[in-house]
């Protein structure tokens, strides 16, 4: 009944929220060309950092996909003691066994707990860190660029024409780093949901 319920949830945010972010995903692979056509050597600068996200990024996937399948196991795993002692509640009064079902639970709902606040934890260090890289390639841009202003090599209106494209480039990545969240949770729901059809 997990997997029915909150686990097709997970599934059904990701393809609500999926729409918008192909969309972004345009606005990703457009804009590293028009900032090329503006100025390679700021265009490569502002680009550096790309493998700085792609390294976060693999670190909090692997970290994330880990908690996620953790709390999808231990809703799974609170919801069957509820339904096993909620229907049964009259053999656990029977055999005196409600203070020791009591901690049976916490224990399950401490592995819930433990679980979520992991992936939180990931979720907390993994945006913050793509809008600390974001603002690095914007001060990149803005000490390359002004070297070229200062040399004659740049117009002033360019760098800021630069800053504004890169500013609409980064924005996207920190949106789908949102995503990407949504993302993680719904790989482990599918991966259950998918374990439970290919049951014989």
């Amino acid at each position: 009944m997990t997997r029915v319920t909150t686990d097709v949830d997970v599934l059904n945010e990701l393809f609500t929220s999926g729409v918008v972010t192909l969309l972004e995903m345009c606005c990703i692979v457009w804009d590293p060309g028009h900032h090329l056509l503006l100025n390679v050597k700021l265009a490569l600068v502002a680009m550096s950092v790309i493998p700085i996200i792609v390294l976060i990024t693999v670190f909090f996937k692997i970290k994330a996909r880990d908690s996620y399948r953790r709390v999808r196991t231990a809703i799974a795993r609170i919801n069957a003691f509820l339904q096993e002692h909620l229907t049964g509640m009259t053999i656990v009064q029977l055999f005196n066994h409600e203070q020791r079902s009591f901690l049976e639970f916490e224990g399950i709902n401490r592995m819930h707990l433990v679980a979520n606040l992991d992936s939180v934890l990931a979720y907390s260090l993994f945006y913050p860190a793509v809008e600390i890289v974001s603002a690095v390639a914007i001060a990149l841009i803005i000490w390359y660029g002004g070297g070229q202003v200062l040399q004659k090599e740049l117009t002033f209106g360019a760098l800021v024409a630069f800053i504004q494209y890169s500013e609409k480039f980064f924005r996207p990545i920190a949106d789908l780093s949102e995503k990407y969240n949504i993302l993680q949770a719904a790989m482990a729901s599918s991966e259950r949901i998918f374990k439970l059809l290919d049951t014989p």
